[in-house]
């Protein structure tokens, strides 16, 4: 059976957090994020709204999932997995912040090197491992229509993953607020990226890249 996929990045968030890494902060959709979401319902396809939903638990995932409106008969779950990266120490700081500090880091960041762990966060090989549990839970899913709200960082490694590609390419999908990615994944497991929907602008960079 084939199943039809649909990647969300949530809309955008407050600009002060602009140009820093965020991961486990709560935090709202800012005004631009909440005018995103009339942009999204437009441009996602009916079918997408009545199948199976899987959503970070995270503050913006959930403001999200509630402005999509979607039908009471939708089958939804909030998944630890869809969580964004758990920066640790790095969580708020700028990229110039930590090239200052970290610059070892950081480049290990860059070149998805597995063994490395945030200050007092999560490695990547523990990233790596959850992204792929999720990978799991659609392929053996019996459902054919699959939403999935989650956040840049995650949503650009599963990628990775689901096009048989490197995780350490990562970087190359910028994937902006409020992107809709759209995938079909055939019987044998394979996917095919059928199509990407920008409706902002804007693209943070919590991701070296």
């Amino acid at each position: 059976m084939k199943k039809s996929l649909c990647l969300l990045r949530h809309p955008n968030i407050s600009p002060e957090y602009s140009g820093r890494y965020l991961g486990r902060k709560e935090v709202s959709l800012s005004e631009n994020g909440i005018e995103e979401i009339g942009k999204i319902k437009e441009k996602v396809q009916d079918k997408f709204l009545k199948g199976k939903v899987y959503s970070s638990p995270s503050k913006q995932c959930r403001e999200t999932f509630e402005a999509l409106g979607f039908p009471n008969e939708s089958k939804h779950e909030f998944k630890d997995e869809l969580q964004e990266l758990d920066f640790g120490n790095w969580e708020g700081r700028s990229f110039s912040e930590l090239a200052e500090l970290n610059l070892e880091g950081l480049k290990k960041f860059a070149d998805f090197s597995l063994s490395f762990r945030f200050p007092n966060g999560e490695s990547l090989r523990e990233f790596q491992s959850r992204v792929e549990i999720f990978k799991e839970y659609i392929l053996s899913s019996t459902d054919s229509n699959i939403f999935v709200l989650s956040h840049g960082g995650f949503l650009s490694t599963l990628l990775c993953s689901l096009l048989d590609l490197p995780h350490s390419f990562y970087t190359k999908f910028k994937l902006s607020p409020s992107t809709l990615i759209y995938l079909d994944i055939h019987k044998n497991g394979q996917a095919i990226l059928t199509d990407l929907i920008r409706n902002s602008s804007i693209r943070r960079s919590e991701w070296p890249g």
